[in-house]
């Protein structure tokens, strides 16, 4: 391994066991990394400094593309004045014809060091009536705020973290249009 005392980059070992589910897509992602692999384990050698830099390169490519094609009733942009590419505030307005129409729904964005290789974490900061509290990952901010903007019109209650709201959703839907319409009213409208 080369280090600073020999002149070259600073090399980072990261060891994903074998049967952890992103171990294919970080296969692809380090194909050419990959040193070793054995039936329980795999050893990723990774230059950090160059993820770092991809990583910088990733977010201001998706801030340009945000800006230059925005989504109808989302809004992404970074915190702390824009100092930091790694922490972004969303808001989405509820679709229209949804027990979330009228409310805007606050958002923040946390992009890892290694980013786009592991995913967004997307807190909801308004408190919403839905059953579907955790997200499935999306390569860019832009799939994230649609894929979130999707799941307020068509919830999935067969991969919900609040089971409560996606048995309303399924047994009594006029019922769960009303809690949600009333939390859109008591915590996303101003």
């Amino acid at each position: 391994m080369l280090g600073p005392k020999r002149g070259g980059p600073i090399i980072r070992t990261i060891c994903v066991y074998h049967h952890h589910p992103s171990i294919v897509q970080q296969q692809q992602h380090f194909k050419s990394d990959l040193i070793a692999v054995s039936h329980r384990s795999s050893v990723l050698h990774i230059n950090s400094l160059a993820v770092f830099a991809m990583s910088r390169r990733r977010i201001k490519k998706e801030m340009a593309e945000l800006e230059q094609e925005p989504i109808t009733g989302c809004t992404a942009t970074l915190m702390d004045d824009g100092r930091d590419l790694y922490h972004w505030r969303a808001s989405i307005e509820g679709p229209p014809e949804s027990p979330y129409e009228g409310g805007t729904f606050h958002l923040n964005i946390v992009l890892r060091r290694d980013y786009p290789c592991t995913p967004p974490i997307v807190k909801f900061v308004t408190d919403i009536y839905h059953p579907n509290q955790m997200w499935a990952p999306a390569l860019t901010i832009q799939k994230v705020l649609l894929s979130i903007t999707s799941l307020l019109c068509d919830p999935n209650p067969n991969c919900a973290l609040r089971q409560d709201i996606a048995t309303m959703y399924r047994n009594d839907r006029e019922q769960y249009n009303r809690n949600a319409r009333e939390w859109t009213k008591n915590y996303a409208t101003v």
